[in-house]
């Protein structure tokens, strides 16, 4: 007989986490999705749920989505984005920036909001809580693109390239190019503000808004606390830190605010509440598909996500 493993699944939240997975992709008819729920302190993972929708019509937990799967993550990115700005102390969140009828374009790209008159001039926490496109891309572009290196290395600076290096073999690659690396082009830094030619797992999206809540401390996913042979302990396995402080603590309080104006105020008011308050950011991302790239006729793909804190305090 091999060792026992103690893990940090809650089989309480595991079940809740389950369910509601299952109930939101069945209600959208999604082809796969995942829900994670994660310790903020500890780094434990308290559950992780992963269904795929099978060739019989039923979902079935296939493959770890959570980490293996990595994507472009679309309008999650954007806390990045800002985190950056604001850390390099290029944006203030009263900074007005004209959004203007919603699409910008650069090159032969359009970049376009989700509104269909756009939102004209409004703030930068407003770009953020409204999730403007046009907006974030705008506030990058106009800061960086005279040193596009100055971002990217921001980026890099809070871990957000490197692998998680998980207890669960599988991990997919965070991809974050850098200028002048094959690939890299005008339109680069517009689309990557915004959550494109970026990719991350779940997870990795996790354990950097995970960092936020935390005051800017970056710890690891765990999900084995020991290892067991009978009543003996062989091996524990403590909280690891990535990194004590992604960024400054006026940024973190600046980048939380924005996070809870976001169901305060924003795309994510659905989940406002009065038990307590909650942070976070929704995301939406346009999927490629290997032979049409974002569309396919009249049918585009798109990857929902959600990642946030609860009680917001």
């Amino acid at each position: 007989p091999g060792y026992d493993i103690v893990t940090t699944i809650d089989l309480d939240l595991q079940d809740a986490a389950e369910n509601a997975l299952y109930k939101q992709i069945t209600k959208h008819k999604a082809h796969h999705g995942c829900a994670v729920v994660m310790e903020v302190s500890t780094g434990d993972i308290k559950a992780i749920a992963n269904l795929e929708i099978g060739s019989d019509g039923r979902y079935h937990e296939t493959y770890n989505f959570a980490v293996g799967e990595s994507t472009e993550p679309g309008s999650t990115f954007k806390l990045m984005s800002m985190v950056a700005a604001m850390e390099d102390g290029v944006v203030d969140l009263d900074d007005t920036i004209n959004t203007g009828d919603g699409t910008v374009k650069y090159y032969d790209k359009v970049i376009r909001d989700h509104e269909e008159k756009g939102l004209g001039k409004i703030t930068a926490r407003e770009v953020f809580e409204h999730s403007s496109n046009v907006g974030t891309a705008k506030i990058i572009n106009e800061n960086y693109k005279e040193n596009p290196r100055r971002y990217v290395d921001r980026l890099y600076s809070m871990q957000l390239n490197k692998p998680l290096e998980l207890q669960i073999k599988g991990e997919g690659k965070p991809l974050i190019r850098y200028p002048g690396e094959k690939y890299w082009s005008g339109i680069s830094l517009p689309m990557m503000s915004h959550g494109y030619e970026v990719a991350l797992t779940p997870l990795q999206i996790l354990t950097f808004y995970n960092a936020v809540a935390n005051d800017g401390k970056m710890v690891k996913p765990r999900f084995v606390t020991e290892v067991r042979d009978g009543n003996r302990t062989v091996r524990t396995f403590g909280t690891e830190v990535i990194s004590n402080a992604i960024c400054s603590r006026s940024t973190v309080a600046r980048a939380q605010s924005l996070l809870e104006g976001v169901v305060e105020n924003g795309t994510a008011k659905n989940l406002k509440n009065s038990n307590y308050r909650i942070a976070g950011k929704t995301g939406t991302a346009q999927i490629a598909n290997a032979k049409h790239g974002y569309r396919s006729g009249s049918r585009i793909s798109y990857q929902a996500s959600f990642v946030g804190y609860f009680p917001a305090d």
